[in-house]
């Protein structure tokens, strides 16, 4: 006697306007490193990260002339020859010179501003200056406050770790509070990135809203996007954070290790630190870029649901 298998249930695909997560577009996030935006992305970081580093040492070249310092002190450097860099060199009355700042804040306004483009090409907007500046302004608002909050609740907590008496806390609440500021500050820039797209996506002129009522429905759905998600999103800004610094601290470490005594070392450290700052700048395109699209399915989301509660209230459609 044949057995009648029972029937299998029937997969139902997921709809597009189903809740996504972050971390579902992870691989979707990937492809666009090479635009014209993502490769402008990239020369901005690495001239972030190289040109300031290269005048800075221009200028320590020109004040190392009128000190004592020997000419192997790109080798090795002593308390005493730093103390001769500084006093006799006059190290302390310019300590970076006027063309280093100047090139380093040049850099991060084309960083911020390339990284803004890469984002608004992704969900298809024009990335104005007003909806740049004012979800700076919404994300400070919004992501201020609530980081503040931890920063105080962690503080409390090792501090009544501490009051134990329990050893290693001290030394646990010194490597633990860095990585937080650090996590706490990408956490900021993931805030500002879906204010100001959804500011050039929703919001009028310049990206500001018409009524009162339309722009509380973008703060709180900004909020919401970002919070929402809370391990989500700090497990990526602190992936993110990880990897950047792990690839600084490994150029730098190479280089104290090899010196720059010769011409070749000190290319090879430029060089690799290019290298490092390249890699760098693609996370930080491929977050912008989940972040966009993000914002986008969950724009689509929200427009539907709040549509449907219109629909079923017998009321307009809410604005956006």
């Amino acid at each position: 006697m044949d057995l009648e298998l029972p029937t299998p249930p029937e997969i139902v695909p997921q709809e597009p306007t189903a809740p996504r997560g972050p971390w579902s577009f992870l691989r979707e996030a990937l492809p666009g490193g090479g635009s014209g935006p993502g490769v402008e992305l990239l020369a901005a970081w690495v001239l972030l990260q190289v040109l300031p580093a290269t005048l800075w040492a221009q200028h320590l070249r020109s004040k190392a002339g009128w000190s004592a310092l020997p000419a192997y002190w790109g080798e090795q450097l002593s308390a005493r020859d730093a103390w001769e860099l500084v006093v006799n060199g006059g190290l302390d009355q310019e300590p970076t010179g006027w063309l280093a700042p100047l090139a380093m804040i040049f850099c991060l306004l084309w960083a911020l501003w390339a990284g803004w483009r890469l984002q608004a090409r992704v969900v298809g907007v024009r990335p104005g200056l007003g909806a740049w500046l004012w979800g700076l302004l919404d994300a400070v608002l919004l992501a201020a406050l609530p980081l503040l909050i931890l920063n105080r609740l962690l503080d409390a907590a090792f501090a009544s770790m501490a009051s134990t008496g329990i050893q290693g806390l001290g030394w646990a609440a010194l490597v633990v509070r860095p990585w937080f500021w650090m996590t706490a500050g990408a956490m900021f820039m993931l805030q500002w990135w879906l204010c100001r797209i959804a500011r050039a996506g929703r919001g009028g002129a310049g990206g500001r809203w018409g009524t009162w009522k339309a722009l509380g429905h973008h703060l709180e759905d900004s909020f919401l996007r970002l919070w929402r998600h809370p391990v989500q999103w700090g497990l990526l800004s602190l992936g993110g954070v990880l990897v950047r610094f792990g690839l600084a601290f490994g150029a730098l470490f190479l280089a104290w290790r090899w010196g720059g005594g010769t011409p070749g070392r000190v290319w090879t450290f430029l060089l690799l630190q290019a290298l490092a700052a390249a890699l760098v700048a693609w996370i930080t395109g491929w977050l912008l870029r989940l972040s966009g699209l993000f914002w986008r399915h969950d724009d689509r989301v929200r427009t539907e649901i709040r549509t449907l509660q219109g629909v079923a209230a017998g009321r307009p459609v809410p604005e956006a």
